[in-house]
């Protein structure tokens, strides 16, 4: 046993390190069962975490991470806890324990269940395994239908627990399930409102926001939290938020200011990995005079028709915007936001579309970008420069990785010659030494470049144009500023 994978994982309800569940009990329970074990305890570990992932979904960084060191061959044996810390999926569990570890080589060992697939000998198809894993699956599918039916009573009977209160209220501190109006910025959302009735666009009063100085949501929480709670959440080098016209949209767009309470607006499943489904409007539930209303029903209902009024078709919906393979992946240079991109139409069809950074605009310190359809240029000759590989190319690589195969098949031979000449005592100890660290050295480079030649195979690509699902696969960010691409950030 040369490597074994230490899994641990815990979800955000467990999250306390006194519980026997705790990361840290975890890896006792499982460094224990190692060293107490001769066979396993000279391997060398590796470990593999989820700190507040729910054991119903296979799409966790630390699952992700160790099963593609499993698939690549790095992985001999996976220790876990329990297998509820591996996965409560009953049938995916199955799946893995009859047929995909099994197939790749890999021993599967469960402490507290008493299960080690090595000694076991049915591949997990053993009725109290499967019933275990039934239980695990029921578990989370029970955990789940109860979760929904304790946030439906507690909607029902008005009680705020969807986490942290829109910008203009608090929790109310002699009962969190209420919220109350937050003096300190009130008077901002009270302001927003004005402007928009006095005629003001969402991007003006943005910029007179800023101008003033008034505190963002983010600010405002991070006072009442004592931390960023928004730190990480996007990838900006801006050091503080601004305002932009989306949050104020997001502001006036709230009828929360009414003193109504708005529910049942979307649903997150623990069963699906989390995936958040939006009900369209006529499905919304309201409590209205919930709590204490900032903006009074009328001057609400007018800024929303004035809004309304001021809404422009734009050409063919979307589409300008999906038409760009880039979208979502250019970033400004300067402050590390997503740029916006704008067409210009004469009615009917569209003319070109620049490109600018909102963010940059509001500060007045916009950089003036070039047209998108040049980054779009730019971006697929670097693509087809670094990632074009055409059927000939492709075929000498495989070609020259299967003659690296060919040889490491022969040095295996030749080794296995050597040490048996050297057993027969046809050849001397320390002559026998030098040749095998010699072999050794050859066969490690020959893996070497078959991984190399891996790595280029699962890059090449047929790049003839820039379409979405190309630019996805190699790029993750791109940067831009005046003076054209400054840097792109690879997958």
């Amino acid at each position: 046993m040369n490597n074994i994978a230490m899994y641990m994982r815990i979800s955000v309800d467990e999250n306390d390190e006194n519980t026997e569940e705790s990361i840290n009990s975890q890896r006792n329970i499982i460094k224990s069962y190692i060293f107490s074990s001769e066979e396993l305890k000279g391997a060398k570990l590796h470990e593999y975490i989820d700190e507040g992932y729910s054991g119903s979904t296979t799409s966790r960084p630390g699952l992700d991470k160790l099963l593609s060191a499993v698939k690549n061959r790095k992985i001999d044996c996976i220790i876990v806890k329990d297998m509820s810390r591996f996965m409560r999926d009953y049938i995916e569990m199955g799946n893995y324990l009859e047929n995909i570890f099994p197939f790749l080589c890999v021993r599967f060992i469960a402490i507290t269940d008493g299960y080690d697939s090595l000694t076991d000998g049915t591949n997990g198809t053993e009725i109290t395994i499967q019933f275990k894993n039934l239980l695990n699956d029921y578990y989370c599918r029970d955990i789940s239908i109860k979760m929904k039916s304790s946030l439906k009573v507690n909607y029902e009977k008005g009680r705020y627990v969807t986490g942290n209160p829109p910008y203009g209220y608090i929790k109310d501190p002699d009962n969190y399930q209420n919220i109350i109006i937050d003096d300190v910025v009130a008077d901002n959302v009270r302001y927003m409102f004005s402007l928009i009735l006095e005629g003001k666009t969402l991007s003006q009063i943005a910029k007179i926001l800023n101008d003033e100085g008034i505190l963002t949501s983010r600010a405002r929480r991070k006072e009442l939290l004592g931390y960023d709670s928004y730190k990480g959440r996007c990838d900006s080098t801006a050091e503080e938020t601004i305002w932009c016209s989306s949050m104020v949209r997001r502001i006036v767009h709230n009828e929360v200011y009414t003193g109504t309470y708005v529910y049942n607006k979307s649903s997150k499943s623990k069963l699906d990995g989390g995936k958040v489904i939006y009900y369209p409007e006529s499905e919304w539930k309201k409590i209205y005079n919930h709590h204490e209303s900032i903006i009074s029903k009328e001057d609400y209902d007018s800024a929303r028709k004035m809004l309304k009024s001021r809404h422009r078709k734009h050409l063919s919906g979307n589409r300008v915007y999906e038409s760009s393979p880039l979208v979502g992946m250019v970033r400004c240079n300067k402050c590390g936001y997503k740029v916006r991109i704008v067409a210009t139409t004469d009615g009917n069809k569209v003319l070109y579309r620049n490109v600018y950074c909102q963010h940059c605009r509001l500060l007045e310190e916009e950089e003036k970008f070039a047209r998108l359809d040049i980054f779009e240029n730019k971006v697929f000759e670097i693509l087809k420069s670094n990632f074009h590989t055409d059927e000939k190319e492709r075929q000498k690589l495989l070609n020259k990785q299967k003659a690296l195969y060919d040889e490491n098949d022969k040095l295996d031979k030749k080794k296995l010659q050597k040490f048996e000449e050297y057993k027969f005592g046809k050849l001397k100890r320390e002559e026998f030494i030098k040749i095998k660290d010699k072999l050794k050295i050859e066969l490690e480079n020959n893996l070497k470049e078959i991984e190399e030649i891996d790595t280029m195979l699962k890059k090449a690509g047929n790049i003839e144009s820039l379409t979405k699902e190309m630019v996805m696969k190699y790029i993750k960010t791109i940067y831009i500023s005046s003076s054209g691409i400054e840097k792109i950030d690879y997958i």
